[in-house]
């Protein structure tokens, strides 16, 4: 039974007509070739998508085809190009033999030894103790050797002449005929030419500074370093160690001697005095003066302020102590200050000073004493006494005093710990009062200086006894 059946059955509307039915959509075949090293649900779950990923599988060597035929191998002759002497060997060579040059010929790469004529000889290279018959010898024998001069030594053996006097050539000696030649050589054709030295040649002809002495030298010391028994090696090894210990404990030391007479040394002002030199810094300086003395006078002045009476105060550059005499009123001051002397301000001043005050009333007599009184500071024997003291600047809100005490730095803080337990005092304080606090303050300072003079003592003692050790050491080698 069909579906076109089941609808008749049903009065079901029938479908959609073939004809306006959609086409359905094609399926694209995929390569059904499987990728090796990769298992098939991850082959399936990639669909159409190429993996991101190349898997490459490691495979062994394929295996040998026995039954191939093998390659020939010939037996050939050759000539090295770099041998004069037109020998011929032979070699096996794979294939078909070719007439190609000898492959390792590249390799042979002839040292340029300079050669030259008896003119320049006689020009420039006459020396009493060579030769030119020896100097060719010892030419002929670098561009033999390729200036292998080990080699060039051991095959060294000049036969002088009758009249020549025989000599004994020490490899320094063979050096320095020959660099002394070739430079003589480059200087004299240079000269000659007329041409400018390139950087190339001037790089050479330095190369060719040979100093016969100080090869001597570095020799004998090579051979002093080589000869060295192990003890002397063992003791060359703690002397290096020690001398750089010594280095490093001094670099310390001189750190700690500036750090400490950078503590010792006054402070140094942050702000700098230019700023004042000008006009403008001179208004500037007279009105923070001229505020100062309003607030001042608002906190509770003197009578003699309190009525508008001239009063003594302060001024920068005066002489008396700093202070103007009673005679100078707050306009005076501020005209002193504007730098105006002489000027009208100063005689408006003047007028308004011998000027009658205004009328006071009881009241403000009253207030004014009142002030007066509060402004009477206790004397300074009896400030401990009533429990008075003074600060220059209190800090907003409630606080304990023991929190205004100073630390010193964790290490440092610790040893004082200790050595206050020793003594038998606390870390926190019972009673800290502000005399109480101040001589803790104290004692603290104390202890830490005794901790770095004692730490510099004991560095300077262990100098000491390195220094005598040493001495007393070079002392029994001498002897």
């Amino acid at each position: 039974m069909s579906s076109a059946d089941i609808r008749d059955m049903l009065d079901l509307p029938s479908p959609v007509p073939a004809a306006n039915r959609p086409p359905p959509a094609k399926r694209i075949k995929t390569d059904g070739k499987k990728l090796d090293g990769i298992h098939r649900e991850l082959h399936n779950l990639l669909g159409e998508n190429t993996p991101a990923v190349t898997v490459m599988q490691s495979k062994f060597k394929e295996k040998p085809n026995w039954m191939q035929k093998p390659s020939p191998w010939v037996w050939t002759p050759f000539k090295n190009p770099a041998r004069k002497d037109d020998l011929e060997l032979h070699h096996w060579v794979r294939g078909v033999p070719s007439n190609d040059e000898y492959p390792f010929a590249k390799f042979n790469k002839p040292v340029d030894v300079p050669t030259f004529s008896k003119e320049e000889y006689d020009k420039c290279l006459a020396d009493t103790a060579w030769t030119s018959r020896e100097t060719d010898y010892l030419f002929d024998l670098c561009r033999d050797y390729d200036l292998r001069w080990l080699v060039i030594q051991d095959r060294y053996d000049y036969k002088p002449e009758e009249n020549e006097p025989p000599s004994m050539r020490t490899l320094e000696d063979l050096k320095e005929r020959y660099y002394f030649c070739c430079r003589k050589l480059m200087e004299l054709r240079r000269d000659a030419s007329g041409a400018d030295w390139t950087p190339r040649d001037l790089e050479l002809y330095n190369a060719m500074n040979f100093n016969k002495d100080k090869e001597i030298m570095r020799k004998q010391y090579l051979e002093r370093l080589l000869s060295r028994s192990p003890a002397e090696i063992a003791e060359e090894e703690r002397l290096i160690l020690e001398y750089r210990r010594l280095q490093e404990s001094s670099k310390k030391l001189v750190q700690d001697r500036e750090e400490l007479l950078r503590l010792l040394e006054s402070p140094q002002t942050a702000n700098s005095f230019a700023q004042y030199q000008s006009p403008q810094g001179l208004s500037q300086l007279a009105g923070n003066i001229l505020a100062s003395d309003k607030n001042r006078r608002r906190k509770g002045a003197p009578e003699a302020a309190a009525q508008g009476g001239p009063v003594a105060r302060p001024v920068p550059g005066t002489p008396n102590g700093g202070t103007l005499p009673q005679a100078v009123t707050p306009q005076q001051a501020a005209a002193v200050q504007n730098g105006v002397h002489g000027t009208k301000q100063v005689q408006q001043a003047g007028r308004a000073a011998t000027q009658p005050a205004p009328a006071v009333s009881k009241t403000e007599l009253a207030q004014s004493a009142t002030a007066k009184k509060v402004a009477k500071r206790v004397p300074p024997g009896q400030e401990t006494q009533y429990g008075v003291s003074y600060h220059d600047k209190l800090v907003q809100g409630v606080y304990l005093r023991s929190t205004k005490i100073s630390t010193l730095k964790p290490t440092v803080q610790t040893k004082v710990a200790s050595i206050l337990a020793e003594l038998g005092i606390a870390p926190k304080l019972a009673m800290p009062t502000a005399k109480v606090c101040e001589r803790y303050e104290a004692l603290q300072q104390a202890i830490n200086l005794l901790i770095e003079t004692k730490k510099q003592v004991d560095k300077l003692d262990h100098e000491v006894k390195v220094s005598t050790s040493g001495n007393a050491g070079l002392q029994s080698d001498a002897k």
